[in-house]
Formats: structure tokens, sequence, C-alpha cells
């Protein structure tokens, strides 16, 4: 059986809005200051010690090998003016994945016919917004460089392989597997999932005599594998709080707080009125289900209950980044379905642009100040340097509305705390050329 046609590269429309998305992103991240780890990855660039680091990493902290790497290669340059690099890299890594779950949704939910120019435009702005403010912790996975590495790209790979799969186009080059097996050594969570997905169609494939994507499923297999006996897993699984099975399904539950937020509403409301508009002859839950897209759903809620393998401690709120961009993509399915009528059009165009202003609005003040912050700090920083002095930083803190949408966290900059003896504080000190550096209130 011949593999599905190559899909359109892109749709009327799509190309104006991603670049809109590019130029902000590209600004979003150049505004975006270092912190917390990042200060860790700036050493002078040696490729002896990087690969001395990461080799030492691999066996007692953590198996992400190659996205270590990646992250000190990028950052060690940041004396030298890597960061630009890296701006234009990772707004293009979000405008990617902003095009893969479009083409793939639309697919997905039997929406082949290629719409309008400007409905086109206005859909892929709302992918965009969606991927943008669904995932409550969208600072710590898209802006801050080691976060950012770490799980803005690993998703965005994972989801580039879904893709391919779900489309019939598995087969790849020998470049594409050795990239496939690279991506499923980035993320332990979502990597397992992906393995166990990809191992299941080609089982699945073999049962139903398809074309079995062994090749593919080998390489993520091998790659999740890698990272999984990496000894230093089981070495900083060992230094965590045990925590027993009801006490990690306490963890998740309560971590599903950063899947749903208020600004769910907008975005629901929309689609649902798009629904009701065209589908008001199905009846609850019928009406919910388009094509294929209950998969999303379902790999949203798989992924969260894997989650349950991981000890309390290792449920950070962006762990759970990978489920906020499964449901993303159901929601993208659900709006696919919606009737490409002239009211419904004037609905959505009208949606989009408000909430393309409240993105702006928000957005720019909250990265401005950031930004403004981080000046003040190198500056008072390197002038407590001159005077051979030990570094004294303001704590500050931001209010609940920026709180929620970025950091989520009392303290911007999570490598500057009141400890100076703190593995980060030490960071920023060593980074900023100071003996020692501590936050005050």
């Amino acid at each position: 059986m011949a593999s599905a046609p190559l899909p359109r590269r892109f749709l009327p429309g799509e190309k104006l809005a991603l670049g809109l998305c590019f130029a902000f992103l590209l600004w979003a991240n150049w505004v975006t200051p270092l912190w917390a780890d990042d200060y860790c990855r700036t050493i002078p660039f040696s490729p002896r010690m990087i690969f001395h680091i990461v080799w030492g990493n691999y066996f007692f902290w953590t198996g992400r090998w190659f996205i270590t790497l990646v992250t000190f290669f990028i950052l060690d340059l940041h004396h030298y003016g890597s960061l630009v690099a890296f701006a234009v890299v990772n707004a293009g890594v979000f405008v990617f994945l902003v095009h893969v779950v479009v083409h793939m949704c639309r697919r997905e939910a039997g929406h082949e016919p290629a719409p309008s120019a400007r409905t086109g435009f206005v859909q892929c702005l709302l992918v965009f917004l969606m991927l943008w403010w669904l995932p409550r912790t969208i600072a710590e996975v898209a802006l801050w460089k080691t976060g950012a590495i770490g799980y803005l790209w690993a998703v965005a790979g994972e989801m580039w392989i879904l893709s391919r799969v779900l489309a019939g186009r598995a087969r790849m080059t020998v470049a594409q597997y050795a990239v496939v097996f690279l991506i499923a050594t980035a993320m332990e969570s979502i990597s397992l999932l992906m393995a166990l997905f990809v191992l299941g169609w080609a089982a699945w494939a073999w049962k139903n005599s398809r074309p079995v994507p062994w090749a593919l499923a080998a390489s993520h297999a091998l790659g999740t594998f890698t990272l999984g006996i990496a000894p230093g897993n089981y070495v900083r699984e060992r230094l965590m709080t045990p925590s027993s099975p009801p006490d990690r399904l306490d963890a998740l539950i309560g971590n599903l707080g950063s899947l749903f937020d208020p600004f769910w509403v907008p975005f629901v409301l929309l689609i649902g009125v798009g629904l009701f508009m065209g589908r008001r002859q199905l009846h609850f839950p019928a009406c919910l289900r388009c094509g294929r897209d209950w998969m999303f759903a379902a790999l949203a809620l798989a992924y969260m209950l894997l989650l349950l393998i991981f000890p309390r401690q290792a449920l950070a709120a962006r762990v759970s980044y990978p489920a906020s961009v499964f449901l993303v993509c159901y929601l993208a399915c659900l709006l696919f379905s919606c009737p490409v009528g002239v009211v419904f059009n004037r609905v959505m165009a009208g949606a989009c642009a408000g909430l393309a202003v409240m993105h702006l609005a928000i957005v720019i003040p909250d990265l401005t100040l950031l930004a403004r912050i981080s000046h003040d700090w190198a500056v008072s920083t390197r002038a407590q340097v001159a005077r051979d002095q030990p570094v004294v930083l303001h704590q500050v803190t931001m209010g609940p509305r920026h709180k929620l949408l970025y950091v989520h966290k009392d303290i911007i900059f999570v490598g500057i705390n009141p400890d100076p003896r703190n593995q980060l504080t030490m960071c920023y000190a060593w980074a900023m050329g100071a003996s020692s550096v501590r936050a005050v209130p």
C-alpha cells in the first residue's frame, strides 16, 4: 500500500500568520533574560569541559545527554552573541510547532479542502494563541532558554513524528531516523508515551497488513531506551523524597492545574459557538467528536497517567506541557470542523483580533518589565563587583496576574535567592564575576 500523498506545504494565509508569529516570538525571545539554570550553562566555551559535564550528568544526574549538550553549546557562546541565534532558532521551533499542529489537525478532522486566505490566516493565529495561552507554564517551556530547549524543542519534535505517523509517511531517510533517535532522547515522559504509541501503531499496521513503520519504531524506541537506562536517572531519583502511590496521585491531581485555567474560556466559547452553528443536529457528546480528534484527548489522558511512575518531587508544573499541546490539538480539530460560513467567519475574525490585542497588551508589558529588572540587576551587580563587594540584590516579586501568566514563582529569576550558597545563585555570581550574590526582600 503506497504512502499518503504529500500534504499541501502551506495553507492560504498561513505564511502571513506564521510570519507575524515569528516576528513576535523573535522579539519575546530576545528581550527575555537568562534565569535559573541558564547561568550554569554560560561557562567559557570549552568542548572538552562541555563533554566532561554532559558525561558526568548522564551517569550522575540526568539521561538527557543530547539536550544538555545542545544547551551547553548554545549558552556557552553567550559571550559571543549566540543569544541572537537562540532567539531565531527558538522562535522558528515554536512556529514549526504551530505549522505541524495546524496541518495535522486539519487532516485528522477530515477537513481537507483548503480554506480561503482570510480563514487560513485567522485559524493559524488562533492555534498559535492557544499554544501560548492554554499551557500555564509557557514562559518556562518556551522562553526560558534551558526550559525551551528541553521542553518546547522536545515536544515540537515528537509532534512532528506523530504527524508523520498519522499521515502514513513513516518511511524516512537515514538522516531523519537519526533525528528521530535524538528527539526520543530529549524528555523521559513524552518519549516513553510516543515510543509506546509508535510501537502500538506498528503492531496494528502489521496485524491489518498495512505498511509497518518498523524502522521509525526501532529508532524511537532505541532513543527512549538510551534515555531511560541512564544511571543518572536513578541517582537523581534516590536523592528525591520517596513518594507512595497515593502521594503521587495527589501530586498528579494538583498538577492538573497546569492544564486548565481561565484562559481556556474565550477559546472554548469561540469553538462552542462554531459547533452550535454548524453541528446543531448532533446531540451531546457526538458534537464533540470530529474525525480522529479523540486520539489527542486520549494521548493527553495517557500522558498524565504516565506521570504516576515519577516521584512527586519530579512533577514540576512544566512537565505537563505535552498534555497541554495534545489538548490544543483536540480543540484545533474542533475548530477546523466548525462551518466556514460568513457569520462564523466574522465571529472568528473578531474573536481572533480581540485575543491578539489582549495577547500583546499583556505580554509586551510583562516581558519589558522582566528585561528592565534584569538590566537593573546587571548594572547593580557590576557596580558592586567593581567596588570588590559581595553583591546584594533586591528580591523582586510580581503580582498575581503576572505570576499566573508567566513563571508561577514568587521570585522572577529563580537563580537569585537569599542563599548565596545555592547552586543557581552561585552560577549567577560566577557568570557575573562576583565573589558571592544574595537577594534580600
